[in-house]
């Protein structure tokens, strides 16, 4: 495994978040072209492929497998207007092996897998050339996900490779790109890295630093018996739940239930949708959240939006805050919340089935992250940057609201870790799933009410409002007003 510096004449490639069309250039019109960058070349003895490429790119060598492939991955690092670094990076090529299962001759049926998998999008079969011996290869795509990409294979020195090359489609740089690569016989196999399935939950199992205490869980379970009790879909769409229910502390019951107006879900702009008033969605972090005193928060509290809030820097001005793309999921109403690393964090339904616990090549950008589908089959929940997952969560898995799915981290490529400890919370309307669970398109959701617990003695219970108001990071939410970036909450 090394990288060796060399000089070629090398197009830059272009930023998987410009948005180009299939087979065609990226880039603005007139443009001057830029210089060409620096190169290295980066191989793998287990891959047997080396592939030439700006030297700003950073090396992410796989420590899991997927999809009985092994591969390593060239990211690009945040640009410029990052917020302290957060949101690492995009990723730009996978290069990979398929080590079992794809054999020669098995191309063309991928491919017709690849396309009978995802009947919603539109997808296109295209013959390339790989390499530079100017090996033969098929791409398709584009492969929906949170960071869609090409997947192109080629047979090379008796084994089959897939490469897939982030954004919808192969322009020129992309092209470039791939006419780098060099194929040699690996000279180590993929069983001897002792590597784990990253799809698999069961290869993220692990303890955060601690777990609810006995009164919280006592607490969850009769918010979530009192939540279950209000409809399907864990706080469903009808009205004939009230927020009473909803509530610990019986003290807030009268004013949660006066201070939220009911209304059916409908669309807002750029094709997103607001969520019914009525659907029950909940604080995810516990009464243990942000133990350690040097955050600058108070136990039991985080805050909304930190460091990304709606339609921010990755939940919109980096092409990520989509509403309604049929490729990508639609992240713009997806709100940030700082933790402690290892910091429980439950379910934001009242009742739910797991579709996807883990991480994937598609969706890389998230880490390790569940996906849960509510009960109706209406709304669905994204929970990303976990550090590790809670035993028993698992595609399949029936949540509640009192069931920690996961521990608070900052995963996302391995490389390049996503700023500060932080969930990831995104909701979506009717997406699509891929075949292992995770979604891609349907709408974005607005969630705008959100359940806390409270705690006896201490806070009561109720429902906060979200909306966009003016940051203030020294203000706490309350039930009666708006709240927005930089506000605390508690739960």
């Amino acid at each position: 495994m090394r990288a060796t510096k060399k000089v070629l004449v090398f197009v830059a490639l272009c930023s998987v978040a410009v948005v180009g069309a299939w087979g065609s250039g990226a880039g603005s019109v007139g443009a001057k072209p830029e210089a060409a960058p620096p190169t290295e070349r980066t191989e793998d003895a287990a891959v047997g492929a080396s592939i030439a490429h700006p030297e700003d790119l950073v090396v992410d060598r796989e420590r899991y497998t997927y999809d009985e492939t092994y591969g390593y991955t060239l990211w690009r690092p945040a640009g410029p207007g990052a917020k302290d670094s957060a949101d690492g990076g995009t990723p730009v090529v996978r290069v990979a092996r398929a080590y079992d299962g794809l054999g020669p001759g098995g191309v063309e049926a991928r491919v017709r897998e690849r396309i009978a998998e995802h009947p919603d999008v539109k997808m296109e079969r295209e013959e390339v050339v790989v390499g530079e011996e100017g090996t033969k290869g098929v791409a398709v795509g584009p492969i929906p996900g949170s960071t869609p990409s090409v997947e192109v294979y080629a047979e090379a020195k008796g084994s089959v490779y897939q490469i897939n090359v982030y954004g919808e489609g192969l322009g020129p740089e992309e092209r470039e790109l791939l006419s780098t690569l060099r194929f040699e016989k690996p000279s180590k196999s993929v069983a001897s890295l002792g590597l784990e399935d990253g799809k698999k939950a069961e290869s993220h199992r692990g303890k955060g630093n601690s777990g609810p205490s006995k009164a919280e869980r006592e607490a969850r379970a009769k918010a979530a018996k009192a939540a279950a009790a209000g409809g399907p879909g864990g706080g469903s769409s009808g009205p004939k739940m009230t927020f009473a229910s909803m509530s610990y502390a019986s003290s807030s019951a009268s004013s949660s239930a006066a201070s939220v107006p009911v209304y059916g879900e409908y669309q807002i702009s750029e094709g997103c949708w607001r969520a019914t008033s009525t659907f029950y969605f909940q604080t995810q972090h516990g009464w243990g959240a942000n133990p350690s005193s040097s955050d600058g928060i108070a136990t039991g509290f985080t805050l909304i939006g930190r460091p990304n809030f709606w339609g921010q820097y990755t939940h919109g001005s980096l092409g990520y805050g989509r509403c309604a793309s049929t490729y990508y999921t639609n992240d713009f109403y997806a709100v940030d919340y700082p933790l402690n690393r290892g910091d429980y964090v439950f379910s934001p339904f009242s009742k739910g089935t797991v579709t996807f616990a883990g991480r994937n090549y598609s969706h890389a950008n998230y880490g390790v992250f569940v996906v849960i589908r509510s009960s109706d089959g209406k709304y669905v929940s994204m929970t990303a940057h976990l550090n590790a997952l809670n035993y028993g969560i698992r595609p399949g898995a029936v949540v509640n609201a009192d069931t920690v799915i996961g521990y608070a981290g900052n995963t996302g490529d391995p490389s390049i870790p996503v700023g500060e400890v932080h969930t990831h919370q995104a909701f979506y309307r009717y997406p699509s799933y891929k075949p292992d669970g995770s979604p891609y398109g349907g709408r974005g959701l607005q969630a705008v009410y959100h359940h806390f617990l409270g705690r006896p003695g201490v806070r009561a219970g109720g429902v906060y409002r979200f909306g966009f108001v003016a940051p203030n990071y020294s203000a706490v939410c309350r039930e009666g007003i708006t709240c927005g970036e930089g506000y605390r909450i508690s739960n």
